[in-house]
């Protein structure tokens, strides 16, 4: 009798034991040990750093590998390879930067990076190759070759300009209920604002005439937020929110849906095609399975011999384990009841 009133609490305390196990696998973000407003500019012209291919999503491909290939006459063991977007990030000030000093030198924090002697051949020849995976984030990309390790960063090269087919295209719709049972909310992001393009959702069940659902837009600025780091090295433009609601879904049906925004030109920019399947009807009986997920993070799952070696490759899978688990044993107990 006791275990029976314990069952329903068993997902929460092995959720809880999963997250006090993740713990000591959390240490200090990489990207936060990156000194960035101490970094200096100090070109060297006997360094190079090259990325390929120059295009990336030339068949509507919202990710992409690149291969970044860099040389210098004396390697060491700080050398690093920063990741830049947008790929003018080198500046003498930066806006949203307040005090008597000129600012900062580099006026972006890199959003991901490698050190460059994760190329084996790197400290015998000093030349080496990396690859890192890029997604679709409305701005283009560039490398930056630093020396002086994380704490003391000199920048002395930058490579050339890496861009998307489209950088503005419409990526990674989220789906989320709505208000009431039957209505499904799609979000998205894109590089249109309002007074480009008119953003929507075309759905409907397969074999059906499709419908369009108008979306609506948000975006914020960098005076939005309160103050440095955020203002200044640590600002990004988001681009545009975009959420529209699929009202009256039949129960349990799949419907099929794909976001779009039509430009004044009236050419429409798509996304990719996707689907899910309505929730049942309240009260209907029917079998619901839910993962839970604390933090998604930041970062690949799990690209090798990386900085996040350790850190989010440790949590990520740790954590995806003990969900599994939980997965397992509600459906085992499922079968026994």
């Amino acid at each position: 009798m006791r275990g029976a009133r314990l069952a329903p609490c068993l997902p929460l305390l092995l959720l809880a034991a999963c997250w006090a196990g993740r713990a000591d696998g959390h240490g200090v973000h990489p990207l936060s040990r990156i000194a960035i407003h101490r970094a200096r500019v100090a070109l060297d012209a006997s360094a190079a750093v090259r990325a390929s291919p120059k295009l990336l999503g030339s068949r509507g491909e919202d990710t992409a590998w690149v291969t970044v290939e860099f040389k210098i006459p004396r390697a060491s063991d700080g050398d690093w390879i920063g990741v830049f977007s947008p790929s003018n990030f080198n500046a003498s000030t930066c806006p949203g930067s307040h005090g008597s000093g000129p600012g900062p030198a580099i006026c972006s924090a890199p959003i991901k990076y490698q050190f460059a002697n994760y190329s084996s051949v790197y400290n015998r020849s000093g030349t080496g190759a990396l690859k890192f995976q890029l997604i679709n984030q409305r701005q283009d990309f560039s490398f930056g070759f630093f020396t002086g390790g994380l704490s003391n960063p000199a920048l002395v090269a930058v490579s050339n300009r890496i861009v998307f087919a489209n950088p503005k295209a419409p990526v990674y719709p989220r789906l989320a209920l709505g208000k009431t049972w039957n209505e499904m909310t799609v979000t998205w992001t894109s590089g249109y604002g309002i007074s480009e393009a008119h953003p929507f959702v075309e759905w409907g069940m397969k074999g059906s005439h499709p419908v369009h659902a108008p979306a609506d837009t948000v975006t914020f600025g960098r005076e939005s937020l309160c103050g440095e780091p955020a203002r200044s090295v640590g600002w990004r433009d988001p681009g545009f929110i975009h959420t529209a609601f699929l009202k009256n879904l039949s129960p349990e049906k799949e419907y099929y849906y794909k976001i779009g925004h039509t430009l004044h030109d009236g050419k429409v920019v798509w996304g990719k095609p996707k689907s899910f399947r309505a929730p049942p009807y309240p009260g209907q009986k029917s079998l619901q399975r839910v993962v839970i997920f604390g933090d998604m993070g930041k970062v690949n799952m799990c690209l090798p011999a990386t900085i996040y070696s350790g850190y989010n490759c440790r949590i990520h899978f740790t954590y995806a384990k003990c969900v599994l688990q939980i997965i397992i044993i509600l459906r085992k107990r499922v079968l026994e009841n």
